[in-house]
Order: structure tokens, then C-alpha cells, then sequence
């Protein structure tokens, strides 16, 4: 997915020439099947999937359908949107009030976008369509440099319609090999100015960013990445896509965690890693950094949701053993090594 109708200067997926080629995904499956695909029987319980899109997520085409079917096996749904489709954002909310209480849409609130489009108006109805609708609505926003200059008018925005302040996000780097922070600023700037947002879900994320996770993580077992177009998948963000794709309902549902994490910091960890994928770490719940209280004393998150949000994944799951243990977390020092001897007997042969 590469269509978006935005284009934010720092947006990381901006950052790849490829990002805005305006091609739209084929998905391979049915709604039906794509459902099938991910039965409570076959995962093993009620999960959280995160719907997220190279570009605007309510552009793929038929992508109601396809959340439709996610929330009726039961599980619970995130939709990143910039929410400014309002034909599709109404499909959505017309679903059942049982299943709106399993969606919560992550409202990216692209601020100077939606300025120079004259949607901030329709941004704003939008967030609160939802929660009359009986869905959950958290607003986060980019704490980019070309903002500060508009904090207090985004302050008071925010009061008046969310009536709370926007949770910050981190504006990352992409390109280069460290995933560094995109700013200008020094830290001590940037956590000066930004601070008086008193954001939960930022400070964690300013916790974990830059540093490498160095336990035993169960992304790949209790999580996946996956390519809903084609079913393939990997076990976190980064690696190879899988040969075997999710839909093949005569396999088996994919379950071989990662174990080492082999990249600078966890990527998405506010919420890989407040979901539980590493047990040894301590974090709070992704509920918790989420939601909001508002003025009036109401919640952003449903309570339902919420406290989905806040469960943990090694408390729901079996953890392994020390040998397998050891096995996973140097499985990738162990292929090289094979690899390696392969390579040298060859030689000697």
C-alpha cells in the first residue's frame, strides 16, 4: 500500500521514494477467509492486531471488510488512521455495538497537514463520532521541530474537542542505521519543550528508544508481523518474509520466536514490549499509556478494551524452557557457525 493523502515531512515512510508510487494491495483472500485465518481456535485465544498501512489505512480498498472479520472471531483491533475517510470510517462505525467495543482507532494527528488542508474540522468530528458510537479514540501526535512554533494552538485545539491533550509519538530516522531521533534539537531541548504535553505513552517511548533489548523475546510465538495482501510473514518487523503464508488453514499457526533481538531498539515497542513479549522486562500497560481522562472525567479507551490492552502476553501464554531458551536466543550465532563449517569443508573437499 503506497496511496496516502498526506504528506507529512516527517513521516518515515516519506522518507523511501517508494512510498507514494499510488499502488493499491491485492489481497489474496476473501473476508471470509482472512477471518478463518485467524480463529481463537486456531491462534489459541483472543489476540490484538494492529491495522496499519504504507500510506493512509482507510485508502486500501475493502479494508472494512477485512476489520470486520478480524473483531468477529472475538479478538480486538487497532486502526492507525489519519482519519480523514469519512466514507470508510462510517462503514466502520456502523458495525455492531459489540464489535465497536473491540476497535480502537489511533488517530495520527497530523496537525500542519490538516491545517493546510482545512480538515481540522472534519478531524475532530471524526474522533468524536467515534466515541459516540460506542468505539475507543486515543489521539497521538508527531513532536516534530516545524511544531513547535504552534504547541499552544494545538494545546487548546486539543482541550476543546479531545478534552485532553494529544499523546507524543517519537519522529524517527529512518534512514539512518540507528533509528535516531529526527530533530534538530538537543534531548535536553526536545524533552524541555515537549514535556508540558505530560504524555504516558511518550515517556515510554523516549524509555526504551535507543536502547537495545538484550533479553529473551517471544515475538514470532506470541506475535507476528504479517502481509495481510499475502499472508507472509515474519516473526517481528524486521527479517524475511516466510515462504508459507498465514491463510494455508491446513498448517499450522507459526510459532518460532525470535528470542535475540537483532536490531538497535525495539521498533514499535510501546507496544511489543508493554504487550509482555519479554517477560524479564517491566512495563506499563499498553492501555494505560494509551488512554486519556478528559475533563469531564471520561476515558479515551473503553473499559473493556482497555483492560484487554493492559493484559499480558507471558501471563496468558506458556513460557519456554531454558534449553529451547538458549537454543532460540543463539539460533542466529548457530546458523553462521553451520554455515560456516559448511563452507569450510567444501573447501577442504
Amino acid at each position: 500500500m503506497s496511496i496516502c493523502n498526506f504528506r507529512c515531512h516527517y513521516c518515515y515512510l516519506s522518507q523511501r521514494k517508494s512510498s507514494f508510487e499510488g499502488l493499491q494491495p491485492s489481497i489474496i483472500v476473501s473476508p471470509e477467509l482472512f477471518g478463518k485465518s485467524f480463529s481463537i481456535n486456531r491462534i489459541g485465544g483472543v489476540c490484538y492486531g494492529n491495522f496499519c498501512a504504507d500510506g493512509e489505512t482507510l485508502l486500501t480498498n475493502n479494508i472494512e471488510l477485512y476489520i470486520k472479520a478480524f473483531v468477529e472471531q472475538g479478538h480486538y483491533a487497532e486502526i492507525v488512521t489519519n482519519l480523514t475517510v469519512d466514507k470508510i470510517l462510517e462503514k466502520i462505525l456502523s458495525f455492531d455495538k459489540d464489535l465497536l467495543k473491540h476497535i480502537e482507532f489511533k488517530c495520527s494527528f497530523h496537525y500542519l497537514e490538516l491545517k493546510r488542508k482545512n480538515w481540522l474540522d472534519k478531524f475532530a468530528k471524526n474522533v468524536n463520532k467515534i466515541w459516540d458510537a460506542g468505539a475507543s479514540a486515543n489521539i497521538e501526535i508527531t513532536p516534530s521541530d516545524e511544531l513547535i512554533p504552534y504547541i499552544e494552538e494545538v494545546k487548546a485545539y486539543s482541550l476543546k474537542h479531545f478534552g485532553a491533550l494529544p499523546h507524543l509519538t517519537i519522529a524517527r530516522n529512518d534512514r539512518t542505521k540507528r533509528i535516531e531521533y529526527l530533530t534538530r534539537l538537543t534531548l535536553n531541548e526536545y524533552d524541555r519543550i515537549w514535556g508540558q504535553f505530560d504524555s504516558d505513552f511518550w515517556r515510554f517511548k523516549k524509555s526504551i528508544f535507543g536502547k537495545k533489548q538484550q533479553h529473551f523475546c517471544y515475538a514470532g510465538l506470541w506475535s507476528l508481523y504479517i502481509d495481510i495482501t499475502t499472508g507472509k510473514y515474519r516473526s517481528c518487523y524486521f527479517g524475511k518474509d516466510s515462504e508459507n503464508s498465514i491463510y494455508d488453514l491446513t498448517s499450522h499457526f507459526p510459532s518460532v520466536p525470535i528470542g535475540r533481538c537483532q536490531i538497535a531498539h525495539c521498533y514499535n515497542g510501546h507496544a511489543l514490549l508493554t504487550l509482555g513479549l519479554i517477560p524479564n522486562l517491566k512495563t506499563p500497560g499498553y492501555g494505560d499509556i494509551r488512554d486519556r481522562k478528559t475533563l469531564t472525567g471520561e476515558h479515551w479507551l473503553q473499559p473493556e478494551l482497555k483492560d484487554f490492552f493492559n493484559s499480558k502476553l507471558y501471563l496468558s501464554n506458556k513460557q519456554l524452557n531454558p534449553i529451547s531458551k538458549f537454543y532460540y536466543y543463539n539460533r542466529p550465532f548457530l546458523i553462521k557457525l553451520k554455515n560456516y563449517t559448511k563452507y569450510k569443508l567444501s573447501k577442504l573437499t
